[in-house]
């Protein structure tokens, strides 16, 4: 762990904590100095002293820990009732918290942050992820036009965003709607857990659910939601065979669904849909996906070495064209991989979007190596000059 970043001067100790208006003030510098460090996440944890994701790993400052109930008071501020309730029944709560906090003399600015509180050893811990207050479009986010295309490629069906843990996965579906509400007049209802980006109406109607707050689980807020006379769906995570089972009416019945997996590439997104249902039911369930399905998008995001940027995602595309129909009704999702890698249809493997990356010095080659899930291919790869390209 780096230790090159501290907190400013004046960050309220931690003997402090405990004492009237300090748990706030504490937070605040928290948020100050991820602002000034640009980092994507702040982690509390009992016997640790704070530490930041910033571009290349982790940083955090030398000093005491965190001792046995100073979580609890640092984050206090946040909670209002029944995120206290729902962390002390499950054991974890997620929620968004927006704050202003001085920049300089007489300038603030408003910040926003994903918060999960969950437990370690018996004590609370938090992760807490900024969130951009602007949504950014694709180009800002460094992704292919292939993204944009998929949205206009059919009014309605299914587009998965695929990824692990802090891939962008949010920001990408925000991006998607931002993209539709700039261009469409469209019903957009998302489903969200918790909600993160606020999205002001432009040209479509966007009507953004939470859950907890909104509705008591997935499924049952997308049941509602298809009576709600909506065009676009967008839930936050596909959980459950439920909600996969309904999102895929949705899309049959006219409406677009934009929706996010945990995982970590293509194929395995696929198999994670097909993987909700028994085998009874897993025949139709390929067979209605092979019609409503129109991409999966899997990504991940890396730290990048080009100036003023500092990461950048890596994508592997699917697009449900002729041939990818044809397999996903055979049962030969084994061969969507050497469809990906063909380029059709701006179609793109992991490989050849790290190859564009180092092509471009947006990462170096052992950044480029080490994200890959098929390294001795990338080598094979980088080894050409100019590499492959990818099909209009």
């Amino acid at each position: 762990m780096q230790d090159s970043h501290e907190l400013p001067p004046g960050d309220p100790s931690l003997s402090s904590l405990g004492q009237q208006s300090q748990e706030g003030a504490y937070l605040m510098r928290l948020f100050q100095t991820a602002e000034r460090i640009n980092a994507s996440d702040i982690h509390l944890m009992l016997g640790e002293t704070p530490y930041f994701r910033v571009p290349g790993g982790l940083a955090s400052r030398k000093g005491p820990g965190l001792a046995d109930g100073h979580v609890e008071l640092i984050m206090g501020c946040t909670l209002n009732d029944e995120r206290r309730k729902a962390y002390h029944n499950r054991g974890y709560v997620d929620y968004a918290h927006e704050d202003v906090i001085p920049v300089r003399e007489n300038e603030s600015h408003r910040v926003r942050y994903r918060i999960q509180l969950y437990k370690t050893r018996g004590s609370m811990a938090a992760a807490i992820r900024r969130i951009k207050l602007e949504i950014p479009s694709f180009e800002e986010l460094h992704l292919p036009p292939v993204y944009e295309a998929a949205i206009r490629r059919r009014p309605k069906g299914i587009i998965v965003v695929g990824g692990e843990t802090g891939s962008g996965k949010s920001t990408t579906l925000a991006a998607m709607v931002s993209y539709i509400n700039a261009r469409e007049m469209k019903h957009v209802v998302t489903i969200e857990d918790p909600i993160e980006y606020i999205i002001a109406n432009d040209q479509s109607r966007i009507n953004q659910r939470e859950m907890g707050q909104d509705f008591p689980t997935y499924a049952e807020a997308l049941r509602a939601v298809v009576r709600q006379d909506p065009d676009v769906i967008v839930i936050g995570e596909m959980r459950d065979a439920e909600t996969v089972r309904t999102a895929i009416t949705a899309a049959e019945t006219g409406h677009l669904v934009l929706t996010s997996l945990h995982t970590a590439e293509v194929v395995q997104t696929f198999y994670r849909i097909l993987n909700f249902f028994g085998e009874a039911e897993k025949e139709a369930v390929r067979k209605n996906l092979s019609t409503t399905l129109i991409a999966i998008m899997n990504q991940m995001l890396l730290p990048s070495i080009k100036k003023d940027v500092s990461r950048v995602p890596a994508t592997e595309v699917l697009i449900n064209n002729a041939a990818v129909k044809m397999y996903i009704e055979r049962g030969e999702e084994s061969k969507l991989e050497d469809i990906i890698e063909s380029g059709e249809d701006g179609m793109r493997s992991f490989n050849f979007s790290l190859h564009e990356l180092h092509r471009t010095e947006h990462i170096d080659r052992a950044t480029a190596l080490k994200a890959s899930l098929h390294p001795e291919k990338l080598r094979t790869l980088l080894t050409f000059e100019g590499g492959i390209k990818a099909k209009d």
